[in-house]
């Protein structure tokens, strides 16, 4: 987090009574690292080590084991003005060590607020401008948990202002109130009924908590009515007394639904509009499997939409996945078609009496962006794959069709 970052401890933060005496409580609420019987209970591990390019933050799976929440800044670069490359996720960390970089899942791109490069660069990254949209949503392909994610809290912001018990989890490298080295162990705060006071927008604060840097992005768990836990916001600034956070109401939902094309399944109960979300890497899928006519020696079309990027985006990629089910694979004939007439051909009739086409991560940057550095003039669009099945005593059925853009 900016200035400082939380954590969260189950344990007694009562200091040992001297002869004779009974010690007060800290004055402040301030991260200890967890009992290790504790990181495979509910809600610690769900937590994650994230790092970007230049930065480490933390991290916490929530509504799908494809999708994890941290802080935006953890991603920015804003001495570059530049956001990262996608990050890494550690889960199961807990040591004094950095975890193997090989034992980290990689995102494959993440959705953030538009306008958090902007309020950094009118205000700066420690502004209040820039925490009320100090959020990002990654993504990928394989899983980043086993384990049944974090529900989130949308309305998180009126709870914590309510204050509903709560606690931060995170990976603080260093705690802030005591100056104790945090490393790569799991800390928390104490359960706390505790209200933080709105500061603007999506910000809020609360002074007598205390985490440190590398929390950034930790979740904060919110009581729900059956005595679980949802996560109700993050971890995004701090002093050695005073944490601040983003927290959650219905428009986080924008995020979930940009990453509606990753799970392969609609989102329920999430708004429509995602023109406040902007990313690096986009990603089109088909939604439900479509049956190829059989037999019939004509193009059968499949569209998917790819939406528009920053102005002045380079693109850096352009990749397929494509899954056909079928008892004959020599009968089809297959090709994707570009927004700008650009026609690839992706399969000509081989493989005779095999099963299914699959095609994982098929490059085709050199395709459509000329082998070179390419805008995204063009991309944006209706791009379509195209299908025959030739002969006739096979049904084939296009399961799976993910179109991926990134740009740098």
């Amino acid at each position: 987090m900016r200035i400082f970052a939380p954590s969260l401890v189950a344990a007694c933060l009562s200091l040992p009574a001297l002869a004779g005496t009974v010690e007060p409580p800290p004055k402040t609420n301030s991260s200890l690292p967890i009992d290790e019987s504790l990181l495979t209970e509910r809600p610690y591990n769900l937590n994650g080590v994230v790092y970007s390019d230049d930065s480490r933050g933390s991290g916490v799976v929530a509504q799908d084991r494809h999708l994890f929440l941290t802080a935006g800044h953890v991603l920015y670069d804003d001495a570059g003005s530049r956001w990262s490359l996608p990050p890494l996720w550690f889960s199961g960390v807990n040591s004094e060590d950095a975890p193997a970089e090989e034992s980290g899942v990689q995102a494959r791109g993440f959705f953030r607020w538009a306008s958090y490069a902007k309020q950094v660069e009118l205000s700066g990254s420690n502004s209040r401008a820039a925490f009320t949209r100090d959020a990002a949503l990654a993504w990928s392909f394989d899983l980043f948990t086993e384990e049944a994610p974090a529900v989130v809290d949308f309305k998180g912001a009126v709870n914590l202002r309510a204050g509903i018990p709560s606690m931060i989890t995170g990976y603080p490298a260093l705690i802030d109130y005591t100056g104790n080295e945090g490393n790569y162990y799991l800390h928390t705060t104490l359960e706390e009924a505790h209200p933080f006071k709105s500061e603007q927008g999506n910000y809020l604060y609360a002074t007598h908590i205390s985490t440190g840097p590398g929390n950034s992005g930790g979740p904060v768990w919110v009581r729900d009515g059956e005595g679980g836990w949802k996560v109700g916001a993050l971890l995004v600034s701090g002093r050695p007394s005073e944490a601040g956070l983003y927290a959650f109401t219905s428009e986080i939902k924008s995020l979930f639904k940009s990453a509606q094309p990753v799970l392969g399944e609609s989102v329920t109960g999430t708004v429509k509009d995602t023109s406040s979300v902007t990313t690096s890497s986009r990603l089109a899928a088909l939604s439900t499997p479509k049956v190829i006519p059989d037999g019939r020696q004509k193009w059968t079309r499949i569209p998917l939409k790819i939406g528009a990027f920053p102005e002045g985006s380079v693109i850096s990629f352009v990749r397929l996945n494509l899954t056909i089910t079928t008892n004959h694979v020599g009968d089809l004939v297959v090709g994707l078609l570009g927004p700008d007439g650009t026609f690839v051909l992706l399969h000509d009739s081989e493989g005779a009496g095999a099963d299914d086409l699959v095609i994982n991560d098929m490059d085709l940057s050199g395709e459509f962006i000329g082998g070179g550095e390419s805008t995204t003039e063009g991309i944006p669009g209706k791009w379509q794959l195209l299908v025959q099945d030739r002969l006739t005593e096979d049904i084939a059925t296009v399961t799976r069709f993910q179109l991926e853009v990134g740009t740098d």
